[in-house]
């Protein structure tokens, strides 16, 4: 089933890529996305292979969330929202409670590593000769450059609309590769580390690389010391982030040092944020409407992409319900990874701490239609997978009942 299994996570990450790339328009993509999931779900169906997997730790904060929007979504109803909503629930459900219940993890890994190498060298020819066309389609790199050894390099973004999806995606592909090489020890596995993690480099994206660089050294961590070492150094460093916002974002005092941290625009958009939160705390402005509500705080004149945060996305758009449903999902999920951490997830958590650290920089959250979002979702699903006490149920389609599996 290895095949059928590689087929169908990569036709699920392949499309939900084309919402990030320059290759399609946005909405095109979408629609791609939606068509792809009906015929996964439709051949599931009709093979007798559809199945959930959930644990009861993550399952009641996952409706909770999905009440809030449904609610703010009622409460302010538009073609977009309801539309939105209905992705949210149904694509999120299946990447986080059917994929893992129906794919094999290995088959998430292999995919992960190869796609990102592809990507890398279809960009890689952009770092020293700039623009070039493939198949009627242009690749050109970022408008930014960097040097190595005096050598002048553009920076690489291949195929995606900026670098730092390209690093963040790189970089899992390297952890991704890390995980074939453990269990094949191959060649071409090995080859895929260096790849990926080359591409992560020209890139450059700050996020990713950071993301990167705290996954080696927790993998180095649990190889020497264990998995009590791994867990007190997941908890140390997110203590450490969590003190660090509310110092940059003035709620607690700390160094002087920090508020002068060169965060771009972030600063601002982050304290709009907050003061938004503040004027609507319960349910939050409902998704989609972040833009629109930091513009207002901000001032209309400054361009706003978004929060460049997905736990503070989540307090803008979801309140203090969605935000801590959120934070609740993201402290389960871990806790359950660094619990079942042997020589066969560890890879998939790792994942699950790089995505967790690169929302801190970015606003994708595991509900949306995104790569990243595609990612996350099934990360959370694999470890909650993991766990010896979750529950699997098979359902037959021709009989109707269900079967309970494990």
């Amino acid at each position: 089933m290895i095949r059928a299994d590689t087929f169908w996570i990569g036709l699920l990450l392949l499309t939900s890529s084309l919402s990030v790339t320059t290759l399609i328009p946005e909405l095109v993509g979408y629609v791609i996305i939606l068509s792809a999931y009906m015929v996964f779900v439709g051949v599931l169906l009709v093979t007798d292979r559809f199945a959930v997997v959930y644990h009861w730790a993550i399952v009641p904060m996952i409706v909770l969330t999905w009440t809030v929007f449904a609610l703010t979504t009622v409460l302010d109803p538009t073609g977009a929202g309801i539309i939105r909503l209905g992705a949210f629930v149904v694509i999120t459900g299946i990447n986080l409670f059917v994929v893992p219940a129906v794919i094999d993890r290995a088959a998430l890994h292999d995919v992960i590593a190869y796609t990102a190498g592809v990507s890398i060298l279809i960009g890689l020819p952009t770092v020293i000769f700039g623009a070039y066309e493939i198949a009627g389609l242009t690749i050109s790199p970022w408008h930014t450059s960097h040097e190595l050894f005096g050598i002048s390099l553009n920076t690489l973004r291949s195929v995606f609309s900026n670098p730092n999806t390209l690093t963040g995606f790189s970089a899992l592909g390297t952890v991704a590769a890390g995980a074939g090489f453990v269990r094949s020890h191959g060649a071409l596995t090995a080859g895929l580390v260096g790849l990926n993690a080359l591409g992560a480099y020209l890139a450059s994206g700050r996020a990713g690389l950071l993301a990167l660089i705290v996954a080696g050294v927790l993998y180095v961590v649990y190889r020497l010391l264990g998995r009590i070492a791994l867990a007190g150094l997941v908890g140390a460093g997110a203590l450490t982030v969590v003190a660090g916002f509310a110092m940059a974002l003035g709620i607690v005092p700390g160094p002087s040092a920090v508020s002068h941290v060169d965060l771009s625009s972030r600063r601002a958009i982050w304290t709009a944020a907050y003061e938004a939160i503040l004027n609507r705390p319960a349910i939050g402005w409902g998704p989609g409407k972040d833009k629109t509500v930091l513009a207002r705080y901000i001032g209309e004149s400054s361009p706003v992409r978004g929060t460049h945060n997905s736990y503070i996305r989540m307090f803008l758009i979801g309140g203090l319900l969605g935000g801590g449903a959120y934070l609740a999902i993201t402290i389960s999920t871990v806790m359950i990874g660094l619990q079942n951490a042997d020589s066969e997830t560890l890879f998939t958590f790792l994942l699950l701490i790089m995505f967790l650290i690169m929302q801190i920089f970015e606003g994708m959250t595991i509900f949306g239609l995104s790569l990243f979002s595609t990612l996350g979702a099934f990360f959370v699903g694999y470890i909650q997978a993991s766990s010896t006490i979750s529950k699997v149920v098979v359902f037959d389609i021709h009989k109707l009942v269900p079967r309970l599996g494990r």
